[in-house]
């Protein structure tokens, strides 16, 4: 693991106060969402309700959470690593464009953040679109982008740890540039069940805001309009270098195409346009071994256009999934007999639970308020239910060994869109921030913000 220390680009320092103010406010927002966990995670319905889930992105909610998502982590290390990269980085961008422009960039590189995160589930699987993501990770790479534009060349200290520490100098650039490459691929291999895209899409938009919104800060911190590739020649005769190395800015652009590519790509290669139908479950359990556990989770299904066929992503949590399963495999859930009714449904018997190779498990549920709508997919639902436990083994075969009396249970659709509404959405801004950072770095526009070193 690498650890950055204090960087030392040489410019004057003013008071970093929206550093230090998001450092606080973050750390506070996680205790008060974290202390029913004992502050080792954040408690569940928190996470539900205002993390970013992709599928909401058509939604004014889903829009809200992109921002709400900014300010929550999952663990302690998540948040103090966030914070102290922030603390890091985030002081000398501050300090140069000045705390307003600095805060409108962390908020933009956090919903291209989103933005990308979204469009890249094309590559990695549309069953991403309703897993839900936090933290403020987006907006600090978002940070980084811009330290690399405005200190290319500046010294940093840095540990290694293999597993004792190893400290010492080098260039912010070689670990900046590290650092996005390892969040490329671990996002393409998928590894950790983090939102490394998240990480290159705010890092990437942070590339392209700063640009734009410290053109004319530098020019008046440098005195003149702007140092063109003449000066630059003259000043790397002395000893000094302005702007990007010709291998950084080769790795960014090859990375911002590759990235490009690969979303044309996989939006070729669609050929259907699935339905995405949100669902919000809550669900308060008994067991014959826990007396209450409350729950709560956000539900994506994929239905075919024609309404043939319907896929659905998966579900972390345990509560949520089991109601689920029963209840989609009841046919309680989609059901084009039930299309447009409101009312009451009772259910008593067996039931085959769809994709799993188990035993038939006992099920009886009372829905006291049902509402579908015209296509037959459930609206609203209000109930309770008991239900078989399975537990299965390593092999895949599976047992009954308890069973779990739901007390309450709600369901609510807050979403159903084509899954190419969501996708475009999120694709037009990723494509022209990814287009934009193209043309500052091909066109040497780093030469007029960065910070002779």
């Amino acid at each position: 693991m690498m650890l950055p220390g204090d960087v030392y680009p040489g410019i004057i320092r003013r008071r970093p106060r929206i550093t230090y103010f998001l450092i606080i406010i973050n750390s506070i927002i996680y205790l008060l969402t974290s202390y029913k966990s004992s502050f080792l995670q954040i408690d569940s319905d928190v996470l539900w309700r205002y993390s970013f889930v992709p599928a909401l992105l058509s939604t004014s909610d889903g829009w809200l959470r992109i921002l709400t998502s900014m300010f929550l982590h999952g663990y302690p290390l998540h948040i103090i690593f966030n914070m102290y990269f922030l603390y890091i980085f985030g002081r000398d961008v501050e300090t140069f464009l000045g705390s307003f422009r600095y805060l409108v960039l962390y908020i933009a590189s956090g919903f291209l953040a989103a933005f990308v995160h979204t469009s890249m589930s094309l590559v990695m699987g549309i069953d991403n679109l309703g897993i839900p993501a936090l933290g403020a990770s987006g907006a600090i790479s978002g940070v980084l982008g811009a330290f690399l534009m405005l200190f290319p060349g500046v010294r940093m200290s840095i540990c290694i740890f293999i597993p004792f520490p190893i400290c010492g100098n080098m260039s912010s650039t070689l670990f900046i540039i590290f650092w996005f490459i390892l969040q490329i691929i671990y996002g393409y291999l998928q590894l950790g069940g983090v939102a490394f895209f998240a990480h290159v899409g705010g890092f990437l938009g942070g590339l392209a805001l700063v640009y734009y919104l410290g053109r004319d800060v530098a020019h008046q911190i440098f005195g003149y309009k702007y140092f063109n590739i003449s000066f630059n020649s003259v000043y790397s005769f002395f000893g000094y270098r302005r702007g990007l190395s010709p291998i950084a800015r080769f790795i960014l652009i090859f990375s911002a195409t590759l990235i490009l590519l690969s979303l044309f790509t996989a939006f070729s290669l669609i050929r259907e346009n699935p339905i995405v139908n949100t669902l919000y479950i809550k669900a308060s359990v008994t067991t014959s071994s826990e007396a209450y556990r409350s729950s709560e989770a956000v539900v994506v299904i994929f239905e075919e256009a024609n309404r043939s066929r319907s896929t659905v992503a998966p579900i972390a949590d345990d509560v949520v999934r089991v109601l689920f399963n029963r209840l989609y495999s009841a046919g309680y859930i989609i059901n084009t007999t039930l299309a447009g009714y409101q009312g009451s449904l009772y259910f008593s018997g067996s039931i085959k639970l769809i994709g799993l190779i188990a035993p038939p498990v006992r099920l009886i549920m009372n829905m006291t308020e049902a509402v579908y709508t015209d296509k037959g997919v459930i609206k609203e639902g209000v109930g309770n239910a008991l239900t078989d436990l399975l537990t299965c083994d390593v092999y895949g075969r599976c047992s009954i060994t308890d069973y779990w009396y739901y007390k309450y249970f709600s369901i609510k659709l807050i979403n159903s869109s084509p899954l190419y509404d969501i996708i475009m959405i999120s694709m037009i801004p990723t494509i022209i921030s990814l287009l934009v950072v193209i043309y500052i770095l091909i066109a040497r526009k780093d030469l007029e913000i960065s910070y002779i070193s």
